[in-house]
């Protein structure tokens, strides 16, 4: 564990999510953790507990966080959660990785024990489309034309400002993407140095025998569909894809679709899998139909690690070091779209070609494996730099 000759390392990672297999986020996190096993002792904090797949030697720990009416009303003002109840844990870690603006207050010691802050998402841009989604506004009075009105603006405004403020009290910031760096530096150009690219990896070992899917009509989309990004790209398989191309077998991989995309015939819930293995090595093709979003899409990488031809947009493959038509193929006209899907399909030789090179991506730059040396590099480094401790029993992460 480590480089011969660097001191030991405790870290804590904390999460709500490290289910590699249903969602982007959890398979981020997933690699996260078996990036710092390589040279550091982990304790993963869970808020939500998951039957997936563990990292050995990995210590995971459920800590339940409940919203109350209260904590609820309080998102009115920033968003994020920000009243935590007080841990318990007596030996604090040498570094925490928080991997979710909304759990911040789970860094309850104080600034001597310095924070890396997994940044997702830009979420002050995605939040544009989640906020007027969530479940106040689709209520009754957050109907209100007044009420959106009011309070959307404001609240995308404090939205923004806490997140600021968490960049800039964490000691580096892991951005998925140049473009997502890019981003935030336009709005707080003071971060440079500080923000450090690590791209969505994926553990090519949980994939070792990729398949073409033979003779196969099925083309599979996976996401989580509590994500508006997802559940548009679900209507859109379902109204400009499944109606024209009545051969295949569209399946949506992933908990709770949308309702109304299942009426197709030819459409598909397979729901929340425990294994993703079956369904891609099954599948002729995987699709990725984003039009919104940011950071980089772990389903394509999953998708490119299982070998399969993947037909996307060009907003499905922001920040991947992909080309169109060498490791897939990239289309955003509907209709286009449509016809690559169906060429894939047709011809056993691009579905073969495109698997084979998409793949052998993913070995060069998207396995977790190759981006251990960075990284323990970035912790060692932010040790060293470490502030004198007050007490590591400070007051929890509160933001803005």
């Amino acid at each position: 564990m480590g480089r011969q000759g660097d001191s030991a390392m405790d870290v804590e990672i904390v999460t709500f999510d490290a289910d590699p297999d249903h969602g982007g986020f959890g398979a981020r996190v997933d690699s996260i953790v078996r990036i710092f096993a390589q040279f550091a002792s982990v304790r993963v904090v869970l808020t939500d507990w998951f039957g997936g797949p563990r990292v050995p030697g990995v210590v995971y720990e459920q800590i339940p966080v409940r919203d109350s009416i209260l904590s609820k009303i309080r998102r009115l003002r920033t968003y994020y959660k920000t009243d935590f109840p007080r841990r318990a844990r007596p030996n604090p870690p040498d570094l925490v990785v928080m991997e979710s603006l909304d759990i911040l207050g789970m860094h309850q010691y104080g600034p001597g024990v310095p924070l890396i802050l997994d940044e997702h998402n830009v979420y002050w841009d995605l939040l544009q489309y989640e906020i007027p989604m969530s479940p106040f506004f689709q209520s009754w009075l957050g109907q209100r034309e007044i009420v959106r009105r009011l309070l959307i603006p404001r609240l995308l405004g404090r939205a923004k400002l806490y997140e600021i403020k968490a960049l800039e009290r964490a000691r580096r910031v892991f951005v998925t993407s140049d473009p997502d760096r890019r981003r935030i530096l336009a709005e707080v150009p003071d971060l440079e140095g500080r923000l450090f690219v690590l791209p969505n990896c994926i553990d090519l070992a949980r994939f070792p025998s990729p398949g073409d899917g033979g003779g196969s009509e099925s083309v599979v989309f996976i996401g989580n569909y509590g994500y508006t990004p997802n559940r548009e790209a679900a209507k859109f398989i379902a109204r400009e894809l499944a109606p024209h191309i009545p051969d295949a077998t569209f399946v949506l991989v992933g908990a709770n679709p949308p309702s109304h995309v299942l009426g197709a015939r030819n459409v598909v819930a397979a729901g929340h899998l425990k294994e993703l293995h079956t369904v891609l090595r099954q599948a002729a093709l995987c699709v990725a139909p984003l039009q919104k979003g940011s950071g980089t899409r772990l389903k394509i990488l999953t998708y490119l690690a299982a070998g399969k031809a993947v037909v996307a947009t060009r907003k499905a493959c922001e920040g991947l070091e992909v080309e169109d038509g060498v490791h897939l193929l990239i289309r955003d006209n509907p209709s286009e779209f449509r016809l690559a899907v169906q060429d894939i399909l047709r011809d056993s030789h691009l579905r073969t070609a495109l698997g084979r090179r998409g793949r052998a991506l993913v070995e060069t730059v998207y396995d977790w494996r190759v981006h251990v040396h960075r990284v323990e590099d970035l912790a060692r480094g932010v040790l060293r730099e470490r502030v004198p401790s007050g007490p590591t029993d400070g007051p929890p992460f509160r933001g803005a």
